[in-house]
């Protein structure tokens, strides 16, 4: 099975070497913060009342949207390259906790690319795995990127700010993310 994706602009984006591992949009994008709003697919990572879609297929764009297995996301680096159109774009590696490897603790991000225009410098400095909608990732203010898969609650974070804002980027076309793994 070929797990990378074809070599564009991105996937040279810091550095290069990443390999597309996930691309999803949103169920409710124009009412961000509105309980049916979540992410879709998601990952098979551990999130016990996520309802959105599942999947294991490996994605062949960042719009089709799909996601390899989580489990071999591992296998191919430990580092992770977040992009979307309507929030800052971060890598980041592991430290005491781990996006990869699913662990609470701290990470180590930077900033790749400053899509918003609030907040520069702004990255996550904590990864919290195990919530049950989804795992984020925080600031010391709060959360940065939450990537929620329930549609009866919560909303999917994407705050360059970090405080767990209410809108990211207004009247993105085609709003979507990406993670990329190296």
């Amino acid at each position: 099975m070929e797990t990378h994706s074809r070599p564009t602009a991105t996937n040279r984006t810091d550095g290069g070497g990443w390999t597309l591992v996930w691309s999803y949009t949103f169920t409710a994008y124009s009412s961000f913060t509105s309980k049916p709003n979540a992410l879709t697919p998601r990952p098979t990572w551990t999130a016990s009342g996520a309802n959105t879609r599942v999947s294991t297929t490996v994605p062949l764009s960042e719009t089709h949207y799909e996601t390899m297995n989580f489990a071999l996301w591992r296998t191919i680096g430990k580092e992770t390259l977040i992009k979307t159109n309507i929030n800052n774009w971060i890598a980041c590696k592991e430290g005491t906790g781990s996006i990869l490897q699913q662990k609470d603790g701290s990470i180590t991000c930077k900033l790749v690319k400053q899509v918003s225009k609030q907040c520069a410098g702004v990255v996550p400095k904590k990864a919290t795995m195990q919530h049950s909608y989804g795992p984020y990732l925080d600031t010391s203010a709060g959360n940065y990127y939450h990537f929620d898969g329930y549609t009866g609650g919560d909303w999917p974070v994407h705050d360059p700010c970090g405080k767990n804002s209410t809108k990211p980027v207004k009247d993105a076309a085609n709003p979507h993310g990406n993670s990329f793994v190296r």
